[in-house]
Order: structure tokens, then sequence, then C-alpha cells
């Protein structure tokens, strides 16, 4: 799968965020994560009725003549929801997301997908109900790995949860592993460690995202580090 263009705003939410980091760590009050079902998260629905059957049956005879069979179908239109995604046009990804999955409901993309855009839409229980759907069918894939823990991050900022700081982690390390010179996965560690109280580390998770990718670096993030702690290396100054 291309890399899709996700978690814009990890790096501008840090400054918004970093000043409540210790409360949140030490005061948090762990709510119940709701349970979902699948037919909760995917908003597309099988045909009920006689004319919705017969419009169905339409849609997938069109399609299968045209692209040859359901897979390739959904295939396709996995592809334009991420190019819609990717362009930040989240209505029609849904919509083409749930033609993708009305042509193969077994499209780990469409799962993939639909749990970008509730992250983008900072519904991060469906976001992460239906990440771990993909995750099971994929679990040694670094980028989804990753989404998974943005989502983590994501609900971290909005519920203020340590457990989601946590697991994020241990998804980030494991990413690392599978591609230890992708630059944004050290970042969002860095961003983890951070949020930790973990300066030192957040400083060193910095630099080596920073030398793989120089335009991962954000000013509102390295001004909330330098509050924490001085750089060990020197290279940024209050």
């Amino acid at each position: 799968m291309q890399r899709w263009i996700i978690a814009a705003g990890i790096a501008a939410t840090i400054g918004l965020g970093a000043c409540s980091s210790q409360n949140a760590i030490t005061e948090n009050k762990q709510n119940p994560i709701p349970e979902y079902t699948l037919a909760d998260v995917v908003p597309v629905k099988n045909p009920n009725t006689v004319q919705e059957r017969q419009q169905h049956k339409k849609f997938l005879y069109k399609n299968i003549k045209r692209f040859k069979s359901r897979q390739a179908a959904s295939a396709y239109y996995a592809m334009e929801a991420k190019r819609n995604f990717n362009e930040e046009k989240l209505d029609s990804a849904n919509f083409l997301f749930g033609r993708a999955w009305l042509m193969d409901s077994t499209n780990n993309d469409v799962y993939w997908g639909y749990g970008l855009v509730y992250g983008q839409q900072k519904e991060f229980d469906k976001a992460l109900f239906i990440l771990y759907k993909a995750l099971e069918k994929d679990q040694h894939n670094p980028r989804l790995l990753t989404d998974v823990a943005t989502s983590h991050l994501g609900r971290f900022y909005a519920e203020s949860n340590p457990e989601d700081l946590l697991q994020s982690r241990k998804l980030l390390e494991k990413a690392i592993r599978f591609a230890p010179e992708q630059a944004a996965v050290y970042y969002k560690l860095a961003i983890n460690s951070y949020y930790l109280q973990e300066y030192g580390k957040a400083w060193e998770y910095l630099h080596k995202s920073l030398s793989k990718d120089q335009s991962l670096v954000d000013a509102g993030f390295i001004a909330a580090l330098l509050k924490k702690q001085q750089d060990p290396a020197g290279k940024y100054q209050r």
C-alpha cells in the first residue's frame, strides 16, 4: 500500500496540549471504551428491499464487466478513495471506500481506509476498532502499525488516557523493527516520549527522525520540548 498523507495534525497538536501532559498522566480517570461491531463502523448496508437488491445487482454486474472481477473493482475504488483522502475530501473518500466494500468486503485496504477517515474525524474509538481489524490480517505492516499508533496518540490528546500512550509506544517500536529507516515513526516516538515525560528519549528520537527527513521539523514541538529540557546535542536553543 502506498503511504497515505495522515496525521498531519500530530505536530500541530503538541503545542496545544504540551502544558497539560503531567496532569494527563497522573490524574486521568479511565472511561469505558464502547464496544462496536463492523455494522457500527462500516457505513454501507447490504440491500434489503427488492429495489435495493436490483440496484445492487446492477452495480455488481457493471463493475465486474468493467474490471473483470470484484476484487479488481474493489482495489480500484479503494485507490480512488485514498486519493480523495489525501486531498482531504473525506466525504468522497468515505463514499468510495463504501463502493470498494460492496465489491469485496474482505479488502483489508477498506478497513484501513475507514480507520483513517474516522481518525481524521476524531472518532478515535471507531478508528481503532476498525484499524485493529485491518491489523489482524497484516500484523507486520509498519505503516499500518504506525497508523494504529497515531490513532492512539489522537485519542490520548482527546481523553488523556495514559494507556493510549503505552500502547502507541508498543506499536511504534514494533513498526521500527520492520522499517528502521522510517523517519516519521521516530518522530512519533519523540512525541510519545514527550507526553510520557521521557524528555531525553524525546530528544533522541527527534534527532534521529530529523537526520533522516528534515521536512519533519516543527518549531512548536521543539519549543515545547526545550521548555522541559535543553537539547542534549546542543543543536536547538531556547
